[in-house]
């Protein structure tokens, strides 16, 4: 099989062959690493994704917490009731990261998100006195308060229970 005739020919083309061999080998290489990047970069964003996941449903969780506390506080006595502003945390700063969630959590946080900032705006509306962190409201507004109340926290439950349901909150 080794014939001079083959090993001749072979002599002549043995800049082509290692030529082809290398390329093939380069091809090959480029290949397998981008391979590896994408399946590193899936899994960073699975990462964030997750991350995200938790921080949110955590920071929603304590919301929804808190406003269930004011459900069920007894109605004051005093003329005024003097209410904390909701001052979100993490929430705010990952708004540019809510797309990396799937659609239909984006849809819910979304959502619950605005009956916060919404909360806010209907306590200013409300109150007869603001200011940087608290609503000064007449305690004749005390229905009105846990109404509102009562509905961000189910906005809020609900997008808990969303960001649960994938398995990663």
């Amino acid at each position: 099989m080794t014939s001079p005739e083959f090993l001749a020919i072979l002599e002549q083309f043995q800049t082509t062959l290692v030529g082809v061999v290398g390329f093939v080998g380069v091809i090959w290489t480029l290949r397998a690493n981008s391979k590896n990047a994408r399946e590193e970069h899936r899994r960073q964003l699975g990462s964030r994704r997750t991350a995200l996941r938790r921080i949110l449903a955590a920071e929603l969780r304590n919301y929804a917490r808190a406003l269930k506390k004011n459900i069920e506080a007894q109605r004051p006595n005093d003329e005024f009731l003097s209410v904390g502003r909701i001052h979100r945390l993490f929430s705010e700063q990952l708004t540019a990261d809510l797309g990396l969630l799937e659609l239909d959590e984006i849809d819910i946080v979304v959502n619950a998100l605005i009956s916060l900032d919404g909360m806010e705006h209907f306590l200013e509306n409300i109150s007869s006195q603001t200011s940087e962190t608290r609503f000064l409201l007449p305690s004749a507004s005390w229905e009105e308060f846990k109404k509102v109340n009562s509905t961000t926290a189910d906005a809020l439950n609900y997008a808990v229970q969303a960001l649960e349901f994938s398995g990663e909150a």
